[in-house]
Order: structure tokens, then sequence, then C-alpha cells
């Protein structure tokens, strides 16, 4: 049989020139794509703030119990599921593995909820690549918090995925709740936007609104979130002396610190840090003046973000009024009594059982709250004017909100607080 060699010659000859044009344009496009979308996992942290909770790795897929402190969850692996019970409490921590002292995000866990982590990575080549920060949740049931602090380097695209809905937000703080009837967005601050998943629809969120997304249905309009009764910002960016004023009490012994309460930039966060050395009895805190009169009002509570970092009175002292975080709100009841609400907060224990474990000069006589030390725990009191109300005369004006550390030498800081009230 005879053969076309100047045929075969040109095929030869073309597919090598195919060849070589798409390894010239091939390969690059493939290095530019991989050294822009090539991803690597988060270093995740796992504060565990209260009683047990059930992890499960994606290698194992049996959960394990955690009751303390998890550094790099499951190894960075994705798709982790976290469920909190009734009396259990958590804080996701998601950063960097070049920089686990920055904080990209974090997740306040509370009770009841059950959630995946499906996704929390960095660009791997992140000196290269200018693609965002990702995370992203499944939340089946629960409440959660997200806040994520601005960062100039680069944005931040952190997804939460409910049985109604889809909420995207890139730096501000967000709490989301969900069940099998709707989910429920509220913004602190920055921005969202909610998708429904029912029928597409989309609502941007800016702060201090909220949106309800039923089941079947799609995104209602922006409502009002409930108020913070509190000046400024939830957070502490803004330079102590204008919305907060600062105080102390003299010290027990003289000529000794009075301690000092000062703004901090602590893992993303802007925080209060209320710090002394001494001795003797002390008081160092800062105070807002509200002047609210809240008739009408069906719903007050206090939230709170807190760690102690240093103690040395066991529990808080001998009457209870010695602890490392306090939070008083005064008040004027129906009668127009001054009263005051106080809540505080410890980490050291007292080995003799002789402490109180509340304070003994208030009413209500609220439990202490036991931290681990250096760990951010979020509170979140009950509806406080049904409580208010059993001690005394309904609230009818609140005058003022006060966060001190009292004792002899203490170190705590104070990441958010707000006061909401509900018409």
């Amino acid at each position: 049989m005879r053969q076309n060699y100047e045929r075969l010659a040109w095929t030869v000859l073309l597919l090598s020139f195919a060849a070589c044009l798409v390894l010239m344009i091939g390969t690059p496009l493939a290095v530019q794509w991989f050294v822009r979308y090539s991803y690597t996992g988060q270093f995740v942290t796992l504060d565990v703030q209260e009683g047990t909770l059930l992890v499960t790795c994606p290698s194992t897929n049996v959960p394990f119990p955690a009751t303390s402190r998890q550094d790099d969850l499951c190894q960075g692996r994705e798709n982790i599921e976290i469920t909190t019970g009734p009396t259990d409490q958590g804080l996701l921590h998601m950063r960097p593995r070049n920089a686990v002292t920055t904080t990209l995000s974090s997740v306040q866990i509370y009770r009841g909820t059950r959630l995946q982590l499906v996704r929390a990575s960095t660009p791997l080549l992140s000196r290269l690549s200018p693609e965002p920060n990702q995370a992203t949740l499944r939340m089946d049931s629960g409440r959660i918090r997200v806040t994520a602090p601005p960062d100039p380097a680069r944005s931040l695209l952190f997804q939460i995925v409910t049985p109604q809905a889809l909420v995207q937000l890139s730096e501000g703080g967000v709490a989301v709740e969900a069940n099998d009837q709707e989910t429920q967005v509220t913004i602190g601050d920055g921005q969202a936007f909610v998708v429904a998943k029912a029928n597409r629809s989309v609502v941007q969120l800016a702060r201090g609104q909220r949106v309800a997304v039923p089941t079947g249905s799609g995104v209602t309009g922006a409502m009002p979130a409930a108020r913070n009764l509190l000046s400024g910002y939830s957070d502490f960016r803004e330079p102590l002396g204008a919305a907060w004023k600062v105080y102390t009490l003299d010290p027990q012994i003289a000529g000794e610190s009075r301690g000092e309460a000062t703004n901090v930039s602590v893992e993303g966060r802007q925080a209060l840090d209320l710090s002394r050395i001494g001795q003797g009895f002390a008081e160092t805190g800062i105070k807002q003046d509200i002047n609210r009169d809240i008739r009408g009002f069906g719903s007050l509570q206090l939230r709170i973000v807190v760690r102690v970092l240093q103690q040395d009175v066991p529990l808080c002292g001998t009457a209870g009024t010695e602890c490392p975080v306090m939070v008083r709100l005064d008040y004027v009841d129906d009668n127009g009594e001054p009263r005051f609400w106080q809540q505080g907060f410890y980490y050291l224990p007292d080995p003799n059982n002789f402490n109180p474990e509340f304070c003994n000069t208030c009413n209500p006589r609220n439990i202490h709250i036991r931290t681990v030390s250096g760990v951010w725990y979020s509170f979140e009191s009950d509806n406080l004017i049904p409580i208010l109300t059993k001690v005394g005369a309904p609230p009818v004006f609140v005058k003022s909100i006060s966060i001190y550390a009292s004792g002899h030498t203490y170190q705590s800081q104070v990441d958010e607080v707000e006061l909401v009230g509900q018409e």
C-alpha cells in the first residue's frame, strides 16, 4: 500500500504546532488559575464556654464531646458538624494559618443549635491572589451570631445557609435564628444580603434592620430591629470619653494604682480593657447615661461579650461584689424608687467555698457566671422587665449602665455590649 508521506508530515507538523499553542497559552492560564483560585483551610478554634459540645470531624463521622478549647479543629478539614444542647454554648474563631493571631471571623453558637462548617478557607498564595477569604455555614436549627472585623488587606465572603434562606456578609455582625418555620436575620453592624430559597427574592439589610423568611415564602421587607438603647457602636471602636465616661474609685491603700480603662485591639476586635495591679481594693470602670423612659416596653435584654485574663480575689470576694467584670443597670421603678440590677463574671473559684456566688446587697441576687480564663464569653440575659417586676414595681426609667472591674489585681476585656429594648 502506497503511503502519502507528505500528508503525514503535514499532519505531524500541524499537530505539533497545535500542541505548542496549547502549551504556550494553556500553561500560563493554568498557572494563573492556580495562583488565583487555590485555597487552603483556615486555622479553626472552638472555645467551649458552657457545657459539652458534640463535634463530628469528616474523617471519623463519629461525634466526640468537647469540654475545653479545641485548637486547629479537625485539622482544617471541611464539613465539621457542631451541636449544642439546651445548656451548651461555644465560640468559633477562623484565622489564617500564617497569622493565627489575626481573626478573620467569629461565630457565637448559642444553646440548642446544630450547624455544619462547610468551608473556612484562605487563598493558598495570599500575597498573589486577589480572591476573598471564604467561610460557609449550614445551620439546620438554633441561633448564631457572626462577627467579621473589617480587613483592609482582603475582603471576606461569609455565607450562612438555613432551611429557608442564604445570608451573605462581608464585614460587620449578623444574628441568624432558624427553625422549621422560618429564618430571622438581624444586622447589628455592616450590611448583608438575604436570599429566599423559595423564590430567589433578595433584600439588602443595613445596620439596625431585620428580616424574616418563612418556609415556602419570599423575603419580607426590611423591618427595624429591636433598638439598642446605648449610644455609639456596640463595640469599642470609638475612643472612651464620648459615649462612655471612665471612672475609678479611690483605692483602699493610698498611693496604689486606681487602674486603667483603655481601648485595645485584640484579635481583630476593638475591645475595652480594664486592668490594675494592687494589694488593696479598687474599682475601674466606664459608665454611660441612658435616661430613657421604657414604659410600654415588653422586652429589655442585656447582651455583652467578656473575657477575664487575670484575677486574684477568689470568686467575687466576701460580699460577692469584687468580680473582675461587673455590669450594673441603674433604673427607677413605677413607685419612683431608684434600683439596680447587676451581673458578675469571674474565672477563679473559691477553694474554701467561703465567698458567696452572688452579690449580697443586690436584689435580685444573680448567680455570678464562671468563665474560662482568656476565653471570650457571650452573655445574653433573659427579658429583664418581668425579672425586675418580681422584686418591686415595674421598671419605668433606665438611668445608666456601668461596666467595671473590682478587686485587687485584675485584667478583663469587653468586646461588645448592647441593651436591647422592644416596645
